[in-house]
């Protein structure tokens, strides 16, 4: 018995699991008939929830697209990305499909399941309303700001236009005010701008309101007077005459089952902000077409808005019609191609010859993105996307300036709080601007080479130039950042002290001099000299070279010019070796500090280049042959011609647009004379040799003479006798090549001197520091070895 009972079990165990299959397959196409009702009857809601549960009974490819359909038509694009993933896994899926789910990948913010699937169609036809490449480039470049809530609008419920008054009150919409009774009509509005009948019921949310922010930031609802109205929205208000207009649909008494549209209205507003009168538009068909999205231009007396009136391109179009001063409207006027296409325009916005507004059918992000057009007359040029941060994967709209220049848009990109929110732009990226003069203050043309770095990974940033001096570039908040520019025969830039943390403005702007590289510039001079006929560093010698060689030593830019002479006694020839040897042995003394002989260009011209009259057969006295046996010392900045040097952080904050910073100040002698004389001795000769070597090197120098007595002596006599000791030192610098112009003398007598003998005796050295001429410059400038400055 047990046997046939099995055997009989056995035997009924396919007729139960096909009845059950059966019964399944039968449930699931119910289900699917029903929710592709539901689809026909515009209730997406219904629709998707009957193809999810037809597609847990089986997983179909018809159940899981009909899900992914309806979720995008409910714009909620995590769940139609959800099924679009499920519904391109069938071997059934098409091109078509592919792109849907891209779409709803894009939207719901996956930007890698995007670039997989670029892959993936590669060499299809990927449609007209997505370009992935567009996707590919808006999504690789860092935008230059972000969006953030505006303060006092946005709720958990929608929100979104926006309008401001010449008293700074704001008009938006929003449905905020909870849910409704599910009995209630389900009339709905939602950013699509559909309109659906009454059984439609789908949303359960209030219906859409007008509200109005005053300055202080107080939020009340606007009565709209236009009778029996479910929604009023679109709010937009005139800024020269106190009327608003805006966007209603309203239960029309009639039998059956109709679809209601929106129309436009416009009202007066009183003294109290109130709505007074209303009247629509002569081409309202609400049983026929929509009307929505209006914007006026008050200079033009022109109204735009959308519609979906037969005679488009298809979807909801961009119109406009003209008005005169007591708002008689003429025939409405289509945008045209350049704008409108097969899919939805709206929200039209003027602002500085170009009209803004919204669509789905351009190239987009996703859903509606915003766009701009150049406005030509009654045409329009071009019509470009206004990428991100102003769009985003979501529906983006409702387009608006202030009059403070703040850029409002309306999303539902996923900071909302809510189903929609109005969001200001908020610039992220600072603009960074430099300018790069030269030193007449002239912009420096030609190319440069600059390197703009941010943070502390030095990441490069990109830089443009006008090849006229000015640098621009985005650079991030919040960062610091260091910029090197370069020019061949420059001095290079590099600026560290760059940062965007704590800026508050939208810019940063610098100026920067770019100074000409000073080669082979005189930094420093000085003398040595000799004995007869001997190249051995004499002791008073030692101290100059000393200081030489330890400004070698702490400065790479200079290098020295060593050149050698002798008096005119002996021959040519052997003052020609003579010159050399004393040119060795200062090589030879410097190279005792470690000077390498690379930076000692040494020369020697024997007896050709006496600093006096004493050359072959002139007698002259054993102190003018002595001035005549010397070596130069020239230090030099700079030497390479065309090498890129840096700026010497000794030398950071100098103006060396004047050249004369570059050069040490000179230890300059004063000359004192024996008692009432006005005669130079060798070693006062030798002292403004130095002082002339200097002046014929430093052309920029002007020299100071001031002539001096002690004393004793009447007043008229002193004052002559210290201007002869002023012109004795002007007239040996003069006979040294050096212009009277760059010679100012002055002499004293008596007047100043050094000790005071009137009230005490002085002693003889304290009257000979007193009968002196002393030299300065008069723009001495900040030695920059002098480190503790």
């Amino acid at each position: 018995m047990v046997l046939n009972m099995k055997k009989i079990f056995i035997y009924f165990l396919p007729v139960i699991l096909f009845s059950a299959i059966v019964c399944q397959v039968q449930a699931q196409s119910g289900l699917l008939r029903y929710a592709e009702r539901k689809a026909l009857e515009s209730n997406y809601f219904e629709a998707a929830n009957g193809y999810s549960k037809a597609y847990n009974k089986k997983a179909t490819y018809a159940a899981a697209k009909g899900a992914a359909e309806s979720y995008t038509y409910l714009r909620d694009y995590q769940k139609s990305y959800d099924w679009w993933v499920k519904a391109v896994n069938f071997p059934e899926a098409t091109n078509n499909d592919w792109l849907a789910y891209i779409a709803a990948a894009n939207q719901a913010d996956r930007n890698e399941a995007v670039f997989l699937a670029l892959d993936s169609l590669t060499g299809t036809t990927l449609g007209p309303n997505l370009n992935l490449d567009s996707l590919k480039y808006w999504y690789g470049n860092k935008p230059n700001s972000a969006v953030v809530g505006v303060d006092g609008l946005n709720t958990n419920s929608a929100e979104f236009g926006f309008s401001k008054d010449s008293h700074g009150t704001v008009y938006f919409s929003s449905d905020r005010g909870g849910e409704l009774d599910r009995k209630k009509k389900g009339l709905r509005i939602d950013k699509s701008y559909k309109y659906y009948n009454k059984k439609s019921d789908w949303t359960g949310r209030d219906y859409l309101s007008i509200y109005k922010m005053d300055e202080s930031g107080e939020v009340t609802k606007v009565s709209v007077p236009v009778p029996d109205v479910f929604h009023s929205t679109d709010p937009f208000v005139l800024q020269k005459s106190p009327v608003l207009f805006y966007t209603v649909s309203r239960e029309i008494r009639d039998s059956g089952s109709y679809e209601v549209y929106p129309e436009i209205y416009y009202s007066s507003i009183n003294e109290e902000g109130q709505l007074t009168d209303f009247k629509g538009l002569s081409i309202n068909a609400p049983l026929e077409y929509s009307l929505k999205t209006p914007y006026v231009d008050e200079e033009e007396n022109r109204l735009y808005f959308s519609s979906d009136m037969p005679g488009g391109f298809g979807g909801f179009d961009l119109y406009y019609m003209n008005y005169s001063d007591d708002f008689v409207f003429e025939a409405p006027v289509n945008l045209g191609s350049e704008i409108n296409t097969t899919g939805n325009e709206s929200n039209p916005y003027l602002r500085e010859g170009k009209l803004f507004f919204a669509s789905d059918g351009h190239i987009g992000l996703g859903g509606l993105d915003l766009f701009e057009s150049k406005v030509l007359g009654d045409g329009f040029s071009g019509v470009k996307n206004l990428g991100i941060p102003y769009n985003s994967p979501q529906d983006d709209f409702a387009f608006f300036i202030t009059s403070d220049n703040k850029t409002i848009l309306s999303s539902d990109r996923p900071e909302s709080r809510g189903w929609d929110d109005i969001f200001e732009l908020e610039t992220r990226y600072k603009d960074f601007q430099a300018l790069i003069l030269g030193c007449d203050g002239e912009q420096l043309t030609g190319n440069l080479e600059v390197s703009l770095m941010e943070g502390s990974d030095r990441i490069n940033v990109e830089i443009v130039q006008d090849g006229k001096g000015k640098l621009e570039a985005s650079v991030a908040p919040e960062e610091d950042f260091e910029i090197v520019i370069k020019k061949d025969g420059y001095f290079s830039i590099h600026d560290k002290s760059l940062s965007t943390k704590g800026l508050k403005e939208t810019s940063l702007e610098k100026t920067y001099q770019m100074v000409r590289v000073p080669y082979n510039t005189t930094a420093y001079v000085d003398l040595v000299f000799y004995n007869l006929d001997e190249s051995a560093i004499r002791e008073d010698a030692k101290p100059s070279l000393d200081k030489v060689a330890e400004l070698l030593k702490s400065y790479s830019f200079l290098n020295i010019a060593v050149r050698s002479h002798t008096d005119s006694r002996a021959s040519e020839e052997y003052n020609e070796a003579l010159s050399e040897r004393r040119a060795d042995a200062v090589r030879d003394y410097l190279g005792q500090f470690g000077i390498a002989r690379s930076r000692i260009e040494a020369s020697w011209f024997g007896e050709k280049e006496p600093t006096n009259n004493c050359g072959d057969g002139v007698p002259c006295p054993e102190d003018q042959h002595q001035v005549n046996r010397r070596t130069e010392l020239l230090l030099l900045a700079f030497p390479e011609e065309g090498k890129a040097y840096q700026l010497p952080p000794e030398m950071q904050g100098l103006d060396l647009c004047d050249v004369s910073n570059i050069q040490l100040p000179a230890d300059l002698p004063t000359i004192y004379f024996g008692f009432d004389q006005a005669s130079l001795s060798v070693n006062d000769m030798m002292a403004l040799e130095r002082v002339a070597l200097m002046l014929r090197e430093m052309l920029y120098h002007r020299l100071e003479i001031k002539g001096h007595t002690d004393n004793r002596g009447s007043d008229a006599y002193n004052e002559k006798l210290s201007e002869k000791r002023a012109l004795v030192v002007k007239k040996y610098l003069e006979d040294k090549g050096i212009a009277p112009s760059r010679l100012n003398y002055e002499f004293f007598g008596k007047k100043n001197p050094i000790n005071d003998c009137g009230d005490q005796p002085c002693t003889p050295n304290m009257h000979k520091e007193n009968r002196r001429t002393e030299l300065s410059l008069p723009k001495l400038k900040k030695d920059w070895t002098n480190k503790e400055e």
